[in-house]
């Protein structure tokens, strides 16, 4: 009996033991640079990158780790980690400026030199990179931290991720898009900054529950920031400044949130809302905009609220072909052309002002993207911000001074303008991150004036286009046939 008792107590010992060398152990892998050459390594292996990743099978594996030491670590082909579970490679963790720790390589066309396929568990850190990208393709739970990458054609890829976390990055000089999503879900952007891109600077498809916090993108050759069909999207306390077109641009996308956002020196729109649905902009700076401060088109549920609209070279905002777009609490101001600009809505073009109206912008509980707490983290202040020198911080643009009674306008094309008359109908609309005690109403438009005399005078010319089609029609039967071209 005594010997079976002292049998299991040893297998179970052995089992524990076992168990955790099998999880617990990391295979840490030294990586000398290859200028300055001759540094002393602190432990062994220690091989440049280039001859770790030509015996890829024997280090790029699962729990492997590697220390990058301070120098230029020049690589000829790619870095690849496919189907393995916890890689890291980490530079200058504890240097709180731009990292010592610099990998070059070839700006190859179409082609990532830092490549992730489908691996769990990513850690990157403490690195700059030059003329090399970073591709993360069917990964989870991956990490970007402190990176700078600096001249590829795509800074950084994710396509098919799922838990991935970018923070404190710089991505500058590239010749397309800074930073792509494709069928991303659960994806956090924060404390980072995009300069000189030849595209944009993000461009989001396809993706759900992203969070864009507390970032700058400056001197887009496109558009700042492009949602493309995505869900739950959240941009907050973030900057877009000088670019080739939009500001932002949201296209068939659902749940979007823009939240204490400046938007300023764009070549077209400053916010482009095309095909949406559910957008919120709330406590922010549409400035310098060479066409519409914010354009709203075919999209419904869309509030503006408390922001600023200012300088901008045609309307100030001009909603079209849209249901349940509201604009409350908000100054337009320098327009050229009108301040508010309607056509085919079902709302009157006017400036609201409930009474119940709080435009405490520096409240950041009013900023969600859905009806869940989804709020920003902690604002700049101490810590890994520190780390880019052009971090931005919060958003200090929006000026309100709420207008004292509800103004009608009319587009200024219009001799002796009309106050348009409104329906009110009180009509629940989900939230989308507006805390504001505001009961969501839905307007109804009384045709007036010269939309009326128009809508006229098309349905009689219909009318009168059928009825000499019927008679043509009529009179030809029993005639040859013969081809009949009908405009209308």
């Amino acid at each position: 009996m005594s010997i079976t008792i002292c049998t299991l107590w040893l297998c179970l010992i052995l089992l524990v033991s076992s168990t955790g060398a099998a999880t617990g152990s990391q295979q840490v892998n030294y990586v000398t640079p290859t200028s300055p050459a001759g540094i002393s390594c602190p432990g062994q292996p220690c091989l440049t990158l280039d001859q770790y990743i030509t015996s890829s099978s024997t280090y790029i594996i699962s729990n492997s780790v590697f220390k990058l030491l301070p120098g230029i670590h020049h690589i000829t082909r790619s870095f690849v980690a496919r189907n393995i579970e916890c890689i890291t490679l980490e530079g200058d963790i504890e240097r709180k400026s731009n990292p010592q720790v610099q990998i070059s390589g070839s700006r190859y066309l179409w082609r990532y030199l830092l490549q992730f396929i489908d691996t769990v568990d990513v850690y990157i850190s403490g690195i700059e990179q030059k003329n090399v990208g970073i591709s993360l393709e069917g990964t989870e739970n991956v990490t970007l931290h402190r990176v700078v990458v600096d001249g590829p054609i795509t800074a950084v890829s994710l396509l098919n991720t799922i838990d991935t976390n970018i923070s404190c990055c710089s991505l500058k000089n590239t010749g397309w898009t800074a930073l792509t999503l494709r069928n991303t879900y659960n994806t956090s952007i924060s404390n980072t900054t995009v300069n000189n891109t030849g595209w944009n600077g993000f461009n989001l498809c396809n993706s759900s529950k992203t969070d864009i916090l507390h970032t700058l993108l400056n001197s887009t050759g496109w558009h700042g920031i492009e949602l493309r069909q995505t869900n739950s999207t959240l941009i907050s306390y973030s900057t877009v400044n000088s670019t080739g077109w939009n500001g932002i641009e949201i296209y068939n996308s659902s749940q979007t949130g823009i939240c204490s956002t400046f938007v300023n020196e764009t070549g077209w729109n400053g916010i482009e809302i095309r095909q949406a649905n559910f957008t919120v902009i709330s406590c922010s700076t549409v400035k310098s905009t060479g066409w519409y401060g914010i354009e709203i088109f075919n999209s419904s549920q869309t509030t503006v609220t408390c922001s600023l609209v200012d300088e901008t070279g045609w309307s100030g905002i001009e909603i079209s072909n849209s249901t349940q777009a509201r604009v409350i609490g908000t100054n337009i101001t320098n327009v050229g052309w009108s301040r508010l600009d309607c056509r085919y809505t079902d709302m009157p073009c006017t400036v609201e002002k409930p009474p119940n109206l709080n435009c405490n912008c520096n409240n950041k509980d009013t900023c969600s993207s859905e009806p869940q707490n989804l709020l920003p983290p902690q604002a700049p202040g101490s810590g890994d911000e520190t780390f880019i020198d052009d971090i931005v911080t919060d958003s200090k643009q929006v000026n309100i001074t709420t207008p004292t009674s509800s103004v009608y306008e009319r587009s200024q094309s219009s001799t002796n303008p009309t106050p348009m008359m409104s329906v009110i109908q009180v009509t629940p609309v989900p939230s989308v991150g507006i805390s504001s005690p505001i009961n969501y109403l839905s307007h109804r438009n009384v045709i007036l004036g010269v939309s009326g005399s128009v809508a006229t005078v098309m349905l009689a010319f219909i009318i009168v286009a059928i009825v000499a089609w019927i008679y043509r029609k009529n009179r030809n039967k029993g005639k040859s046939k013969s081809t009949c071209h009908l405009f209308v």
